[in-house]
């Protein structure tokens, strides 16, 4: 048996070598569908398939309330979540976290670094043990005991220098000491969007700032227990938040909790889309497939005379069929081979999107699961596209093969009908793909084009993160007696600084800039005179606070009133400005200018005239996620009337600040001006993300982008294959109506009505698959809906475009079999029979 494959293989490979045409044509169509399909499964293993990195993550579930963008779960105050964890019956364990950045001191160059506050039990829930050192226990959340660290693999490797003896070294996380007690193990990073450099600290769960129910800020996690469903765990929580509303109904929401699969909570956003791609994937798949098997059917045609006589020498089907999957198996792992490059070069150019847009995106490469997808993968082409060309040619009448002549070979109506039926399959789904492709080039456009609210041209903008910031944050202890006033020893210098510093026009400082979606403030909204709402019929909004520059920074315009100016002081009534959809929300019918918004608990501290802001100025929605979505209600302080006797203090003015620049520099020129002012100032702050805006607009639309590339390639290829297609067929057929062709112009026909009888063929496959392409990609409008901006139909324009550049693609391929066949002499073909 082994002594047979390798005879087959040898022959195999002499008739391989002899058509270097149609070996190279059959390859690169395998390699361009076989890579681009392990490019994606590499994506789809990485974020869907391959697990997490917990001992329990199948059991894992996040629950919640819906957040206020309707994506994600809302926070949840620590009463909450220790009741959710003492009165359910449905989960092992119930684990909350928050997390903040800080600086990690004495490694170097600050660093922006997250730093996870969690309950104790977090990694025994999540069933991961430190590599070196020990977990949390439960000791580590009393008061004066939290200052212990667990630090992430990638800390310890990269600030650390991975230290062995690391265990019982003291750093300074803000200048305060923590005691390192262990190192988790490599690619073990909670939660999902807290990637690369971690450390983790338990919660402080005696401050009494936490047992506010009104402080929500934590996250939740639970472990299902052992044959329980995530439906019946939902159905608990629910119940137990009911209770929860009837004991406390003015400060419980009404939210309804729901939990899903953990890693579902992480992917949501992104699983449409990939599940849309791979289809896409698959079908470039299916077109190479079709391709080689259209080029298959050909090559047997032209062989059929050889496959008779060995018929007749007594050669069985079944011998023949092994013959030809011997030669489409030497073709598919090549044409795998060559896809491991394909692929490679894929990841490669989409290197920063799938970063930055997907989980553990970064860790995204060719693996050993990857090489064993191209395996498999290159085994099930070989048997798709060979089958029916093996069938059909083992089927043959030996009599009819040895009887016909040369010129006759492959010309049955059954052979040309399965020629054409393949094109026109490869015409249809490459159209379909490439309207696909075509939409996401005009979401692009539409979102590019979408109003802003801003004009990112021109600005330069980062964070910047000080040892003080994070005082005070979720319910930290705050001493505003010992704590300096960051306002006015260093941002109003920066900013007076910044804007003489030339080049430099506007300087903006805020807490958070537009597209920062990981960093919105929400607040409930008490308007004064009217009565104070809870926290169950609450509407709510996004908090943010800025100097007076911001505004004229970004160019965001003024609708109504004023904008901040240098007559609100730290002394002078808090002032405030808020958006058109604040209005729209809050005051429908009624002018907002001069009305009060309660920025603190007024019912804590009666009298209090800071615990209001007015409302001087209504200025335009500014989108504060991405280009995507819509603007959520705004309502802004002046950050320059803060002082550290101020409730909000701790939060607004200690927390990260962002600093904008909007320069005629260039961004090296202008990111180095921001540095250098910022550290002449305060040697000791750390920089995050200093970029210029519009790199921050466009990231904004990774998502989008990330699809329009994949789809992009993937069109490409499907578009080169079916070209390669067409051209391969009318070839062929070409070739073997050589002898018609000579007649027809002996007899006087003029070249060009032969050219158009070969081309009037093409345009009737391309007609057929255009139609068929158009009605598969309307009936998938459901799914491109799922994951394109903007999708409620299919314009006209883009449906014509596309199939205008498939049907000119085609032709051209066409154009040229129909030359060569207005081309023949009619003397040559008569003598050749």
């Amino acid at each position: 048996m082994v002594t047979m494959f390798w005879n087959d293989a040898r022959y195999a490979l002499r008739q391989l070598i002899k058509t270097p045409g149609f070996t190279f044509t059959a390859i690169l169509t395998l390699a361009l569908g076989i890579g681009v399909n392990a490019a994606m499964f590499s994506v789809i293993d990485q974020v869907l398939l391959r697990p997490l990195p917990y001992k329990n993550a199948d059991r894992l579930v996040r629950f919640g309330g819906r957040s206020y963008t309707g994506r994600d779960f809302s926070s949840t105050s620590l009463p909450d979540a220790q009741d959710f964890a003492g009165r359910n019956h449905s989960l092992q364990g119930v684990a909350y976290y928050s997390f903040k950045f800080v600086t990690l001191g004495g490694t170097g160059e600050p660093e922006i670094t997250p730093q996870v506050l969690s309950s104790a039990n977090l990694f025994d829930l999540l069933g991961v043990r430190p590599m070196l050192g020990r977990s949390f226990i439960a000791d580590d959340s009393s008061p004066g005991k939290t200052n212990v660290l667990l630090v992430s693999y990638s800390l310890w490797k990269k600030q650390l220098h991975s230290e062995p003896n690391v265990v019982g070294r003291v750093v300074k996380l803000n200048g305060d000491p923590f005691t390192i007690i262990g190192v988790l193990p490599e690619g073990t990073n909670f939660p999902g969007e807290v990637t690369g450099d971690a450390m983790y600290s338990p919660l402080d769960t005696g401050n009494k700032a936490m047992h506010d129910r009104d402080n929500a800020s934590l996250s939740m996690v639970g472990l299902l227990r052992p044959g329980v469903s995530i439906a019946q765990a939902q159905t608990e929580l629910n119940e137990i938040r009911q209770q929860l509303v009837k004991e406390d109904p003015k400060d419980e929401s009404k939210e309804p909790i729901r939990a899903v699969d953990y890693r579902e909570s992480l992917t949501a956003n992104i699983r449409p889309a990939l599940l849309a791609l791979t289809f896409a994937v698959v079908a470039v798949w299916l077109i190479a497939c079709a391709n080689v098997a259209g080029l298959m059917l050909t090559r047997a045609n032209s062989r059929r005379r050889e496959i008779a006589i060995r018929a007749a020498m007594g050669a069985m089907r079944g011998r023949l069929m092994q013959q030809f999957f011997t030669e489409c198996a030497l073709l598919a792992l090549a044409g795998g081979a060559a896809g491991l490059g394909i692929a490679a070069a894929i990841l490669r150019a989409l290197k920063h999107y799938l970063s930055e847009k997907l989980l553990y995106g970064d860790n995204i490469h060719i693996d050993f699961w990857v090489g064993a997808f191209l395996l498999l993968a290159s085994c099930v082409s070989a048997v798709f596209f060979g089958l029916l060309p093996a069938w059909i040619s083992a089927s043959a009448s030996a009599q009819e093969g040895l009887r016909e002549t040369s010129t006759a070979v492959g010309t049955s109506k059954r052979q040309v009908l399965l020629r054409d039926g393949v094109v026109v399959g490869e015409i249809t789904l490459t159209l379909a793909l490439l309207i696909a492709a075509g939409l996401m080039v005009r979401t692009l456009l539409v979102l590019q084009r979408a109003e802003l609210g801003f004009v990112p041209e021109n600005i330069v903008t980062g964070q910047m993160f000080l040892p003080t910031h994070g005082t005070g944050a979720f319910g930290l202890q705050f001493d505003s007696k010992n704590v300096p006033d960051l306002i006015q020893t260093f941002y109003v210098p920066l900013e007076d600084r910044l804007q003489h510093t030339p080049g430099i026009s506007t300087v903006g400082i805020e807490t958070v800039r537009p597209m920062q979606p990981n960093w919105s403030f929400t607040s409930s909204i008490w308007v004064k005179g009217r009565p104070k709402p809870d926290s169950a019929n609450s509407q709510n909004d996004v908090v943010r606070a800025m100097n007076g520059g911001y505004f004229h920074t970004f160019g965001i315009r003024l609708i109504k009133g004023r904008f901040f100016d240098r007559q609100d002081t730290p002394d002078s009534p808090l002032v405030a400005i808020v958006n058109q959809a604040f209005v729209q929300m809050v005051f429908p019918n009624e002018d907002p200018i001069g009305k009060q918004i309660n920025v603190n608990d007024a019912d804590k501290n009666p009298g209090n005239p800071r615990d209001w802001a007015t409302i001087v100025g209504v200025s335009d929605n500014v989108r504060q996620l991405s280009a995507g979505d819509a603007s959520q209600p705004e309502f802004d302080l002046n950050l320059m009337q803060f002082k550290p006797g101020d409730d909000l203090y701790p939060i607004i003015a200690s927390f990260i600040m962002n600093v904008s620049a909007r320069t005629n520099l260039p961004p090296v020129a202008a990111e180095k001006a921001i540095r250098t002012a910022v550290h002449e100032l305060q040697p000791d702050v750390a920089f995050d993300d200093l970029m210029p805006m519009k790199q921050i607009v466009e990231d904004s639309m990774g998502s989008q982008t990330l699809a329009a590339r994949l789809l992009g390639i993937f069109g490409f290829a499907a578009l080169l294959i079916a070209v390669a297609g067409i051209y391969g067929l009318l070839s062929y057929s070409v070739s073997q109506r050589t002898r018609e062709f000579g007649v027809r112009l002996a007899l006087g026909s003029p070249q060009s009505s032969v050219t158009w009888l070969v081309l009037r063929h093409a345009c009737v496959l391309l007609g057929i698959g255009v139609a068929a392409g158009i009605a598969i990609a309307v009936a998938a409008s459901g799914v491109m809906r799922a994951f394109i901006y903007g999708f409620h139909g299919y314009d006209i324009f883009t449906v014509f475009a596309v199939a205008a550049i498939l049907a000119v693609c085609g032709l051209a391929a066409s154009y040229i079999p129909a030359r060569r066949a207005a081309g023949v002499n009619p003397i040559e073909a008569l003598r050749s029979e």
